[in-house]
């Protein structure tokens, strides 16, 4: 399904030199960290927590990927620890993730009332750019996709088309016009689209 509320969002407001994090995309797609608690193998720990309006499957994809990117990935059941390894020191979170209402909470600990805040608070900004770039390469994808299906019926509709006005009158001139109606609406529709994939792909340049 098309997220035509997302659309609106940035083709109304310009990003300019707002710093990503306050960006309309990031508002849309993340909530702001806040503390919490989870449960590490029965005991309670202080965590970090974000909630995510992204599949969980991508959200879990792309966590595996990132923390085996950052040190020494174990998962166990629901809880991923990952070991980092840093100019020489050593710190190991520990990440929850789950499903609350529609949206993917990612909870992430080091175990230690938070005494690597600093750290959690980059790794949770690190992982929401990765997750923005992945939605809107999504996205492109879609749009890209639609171009194709669209042109191709465009395409179609022309060769299926009489090209002379006066073999058409009648039925055959009635379907004419609806089919030169039809090639209007489609040409219109790849114009938005092309124009829609520009802005999109710029503002997935604008995340680095």
């Amino acid at each position: 399904m098309r997220l035509i509320t997302f659309f609106i969002i940035i083709s109304s407001q310009s990003f300019g030199n707002i710093n990503y994090k306050n960006s309309p995309l990031f508002k849309l797609l993340f909530t702001n960290p806040f503390e919490n608690k989870i449960e590490i193998d029965e005991i309670p720990h202080e965590a970090l927590s974000v909630e995510i309006l992204l599949p969980k499957k991508i959200v879990i994809s792309e966590i595996e990927t990132f923390y085996k990117d950052l040190g020494d990935l174990e998962k166990n059941k629901k809880i991923f620890k990952c070991e980092i390894k840093s100019k020489g020191e050593k710190v190991t979170i520990f990440s929850l993730i789950k499903k609350n209402k529609n949206k993917i909470q990612v909870n992430i600990s080091d175990a230690q009332k938070l005494e690597n805040k600093n750290t959690i608070e980059t790794i949770i900004d690190t992982f929401k750019i990765i997750l923005a770039r992945r939605f809107l390469n999504d996205y492109i994808k879609k749009i890209e996709k639609d171009i194709s299906r669209t042109d191709k019926k465009q395409n179609r509709i022309i060769r299926n088309n009489p090209k002379k006005l006066e073999m058409n009158v009648g039925i055959m001139y009635n379907i004419y016009q609806k089919n030169e109606s039809k090639k209007v609406g489609l040409k219109s529709s790849l114009e938005t689209l092309y124009k829609e994939l520009e802005e999109v792909k710029a503002e997935y340049n604008k995340i680095k």
